[in-house]
C-alpha cells in the first residue's frame, strides 16, 4: 500500500462489445475475422474495410467499444435543484451498486473500489443502442422499470447529472463523453442524436487501421486531460478489428469540510482481515475530533464525513467485530443505508482514519454481471442494431478500474463547515477508530446517489 500526499479518487470502467464474426463472402471462400469491443481499459481498433469488403458491408458484424473512465478526488460537492426523475435514477443506480458490490466481494479477500455511476453511464449508453430482448434485459437490470422511469426520463436524468455536476463553483468536476468511429461506418442518426443530446458526446471519424498508433496517442491524451493526469497512459495498442469506441471520463475533486491536521497523523496498527500479528501492519492514521453525523446498529457503526459544499459525503460503515465485514456487506441494502442515514445524529466524534490508496481493477465484471442476470448482451444473439448501420455486435467483456486516495487535505471552513444540522442533544464524544476492515461509499446527499463504493480489507 502506497500513501500519497494528495488525496483523490479515480475510477476507470471498461465495457467491451465484440467477438462477433465478421463474414466476408468471396467466390468460393468465406473468411471470418473476430471482433472485440472495449470500454475503459482496452480500446479496440478498426476493422480493415477494403473496397472488396465494402461490397459485403451489409453482411459484416461490427465490434464496438464502450470505455468509461471516472476519476474522483475524495473531497466535496454543492447542492443544486432536485428532480424527481433524477431521484428515481439514483435509486436504480444504488440497487445496481449494492448488488454488484456484494457479488464482487463474495468469497474475496481483496480490497475493492469501483464507481457504480460510471458503469451505470456505460450501460446506459449501451441501452440506447440495444433492441429487442437485449434492450429489455438491460432495462430490467438497470432498474428503469422498477423505478418507474420512462426512456425520456432516463435521458433527461443523465443530462441533468452531467449539467449539475459541471456547474458548481465549490468543487471541481469534469465530465466528458466522446465517440470515435471508423470513417467508413455511419452511426445511425437516432443513436448519434441520443449520444449528443443525453450524454453530450463529441463524435469524430478516424482511421483505426492505418492510423492506429496516432489514435492510441489521441485516446491516451484525451483520457489524461479529462482525468487531470490521474490516468496518463491508458492504452498500449488497438485491436485491428475496432469499429467504434465510446469514451467517458469523469473527474471530481473537492475538499473535506473539516480537514485532518497532518501534525496529528501517526503510525498505528491496522488489523487486516483474518490477520495475525505478522499480517497486521502499522499505517499512517489521521485524527480529528469534530461534530459530524453518527449512528449505529447492533453490528456496526456509521459515520458521515461531508466534503466542502455539503453535497457529497463519505459514509463509513465500521463492523463492531474486526472480522465482521463480510456479514455487514451481505446484509446492507440501499434502503437500509438511507434509513440509518436518516437516523443519524450530530455528535462529537473522535475519528481515527487511515490514509490509504486503492487501485482496483475489476477483471471479473462480465461473470458478475452474468451472475446478476445480464446475459443476452454477451451472446451471439445480442441485438445492438440501434447503434450503427449494417452492424451486429455483442459485448465481449466489461472492464473497470478505480483508484481512490484518502488523506488529510482540506480547507478549514467557518461555522461547522457547511453542515446544516443542529445537534439533537448534548452527549459525550464518540470514538470511531477505523483500525480494521470497513465498507465505505461516496454519496451525493441531494439525490442519495452512490457515486463510488468500496471496502478496505488490508493495508
Amino acid at each position: 500500500m502506497t500513501f500519497y500526499r494528495e488525496g483523490g479518487l479515480s475510477s476507470v470502467s471498461t465495457l467491451v462489445l465484440g467477438n462477433w464474426m465478421i463474414k466476408e463472402k468471396t467466390e468460393d471462400v468465406r473468411r471470418y475475422r473476430t471482433c472485440e469491443l472495449l470500454t475503459s481499459k482496452h480500446v479496440e481498433s478498426f476493422i480493415d474495410l477494403s473496397p472488396n469488403m465494402m461490397e459485403t458491408l451489409p453482411h459484416m458484424n461490427f465490434f464496438f467499444i464502450v470505455l468509461i473512465i471516472s476519476i474522483c478526488c475524495i473531497f466535496g460537492f454543492p447542492a443544486e435543484d432536485n428532480v424527481t426523475a433524477l431521484q428515481k435514477l439514483a435509486n436504480a443506480n444504488n440497487e445496481f451498486s449494492m448488488k454488484l458490490h456484494q457479488t464482487l466481494a463474495q468469497n474475496s479477500l481483496q480490497n475493492l473500489f469501483f464507481s457504480p455511476t460510471s458503469l451505470f453511464f456505460a450501460l446506459g449508453m449501451l441501452y440506447k443502442g440495444a433492441r429487442g430482448e437485449t434492450a429489455q434485459e438491460l432495462q430490467n437490470f438497470l432498474g428503469y422499470n422498477e423505478a418507474g422511469l420512462s426512456d425520456e426520463e432516463v435521458d433527461k436524468s443523465f443530462t441533468q447529472l452531467l449539467t449539475e455536476y459541471s456547474s458548481s463553483r465549490n468543487y471541481t468536476l469534469k465530465t466528458a463523453n466522446a465517440i470515435l468511429v471508423n470513417h467508413l461506418v455511419n452511426l445511425k442518426s437516432e443513436y448519434r442524436q441520443a449520444m449528443q443530446d443525453s450524454f453530450h458526446a463529441k463524435i469524430r471519424n478516424v482511421d483505426f487501421l492505418r492510423e492506429a498508433n496516432q489514435v492510441v496517442q489521441e485516446i491516451n491524451a484525451w483520457i489524461n486531460s479529462h482525468t487531470n493526469g490521474k490516468i496518463p497512459h491508458f492504452l498500449d495498442h488497438l485491436d485491428s478489428s475496432t469499429v467504434l469506441t465510446i469514451l467517458n471520463a469523469i473527474y471530481f475533486k473537492g475538499l473535506w469540510s473539516v480537514p485532518f491536521e497532518t501534525r496529528d497523523t501517526k503510525l498505528e496498527r491496522f488489523y487486516n482481515y483474518g490477520g495475525n500479528d505478522k499480517s497486521n501492519r502499522y499505517v499512517l492514521m489521521m485524527h480529528k475530533s469534530h461534530r459530524t453525523l453518527y449512528t449505529s446498529s447492533p453490528d456496526w457503526e456509521m459515520v458521515e464525513l461531508p466534503y466542502k459544499g455539503d453535497r457529497i459525503s463519505m459514509v463509513i460503515v465500521l463492523p463492531k467485530e474486526r472480522d465482521g465485514l463480510a456479514a455487514v456487506e451481505n446484509s446492507l441494502t440501499p434502503g437500509q443505508i438511507n434509513e440509518y442515514r436518516n437516523k443519524m445524529r450530530m455528535l462529537t466524534v473522535n475519528l481515527t482514519l487511515p490514509r490509504f490508496k486503492i487501485d482496483s481493477v475489476l477483471n471479473g465484471l462480465k461473470q458478475a454481471l452474468e451472475t446478476l442476470g445480464v446475459g443476452k448482451m454477451f451472446q451471439y444473439g445480442a441485438d445492438f442494431s440501434g447503434m450503427a448501420e449494417n452492424a451486429k455486435v455483442r459485448v465481449s467483456q466489461v472492464m473497470h478500474e478505480a483508484v481512490v486516495e484518502v488523506n488529510e487535505e482540506g480547507t478549514v471552513a467557518a461555522a461547522a463547515s457547511g453542515v446544516h444540522l443542529v445537534p439533537l442533544s448534548l452527549s459525550l464524544p464518540r470514538d470511531f477508530k477505523v483500525d480494521h476492515p470497513f465498507f465505505f461509499a461516496i454519496v451525493d446527499k441531494k439525490t442519495n446517489l452512490i457515486l463510488f463504493s468500496g471496502r478496505v480489507i488490508y493495508l
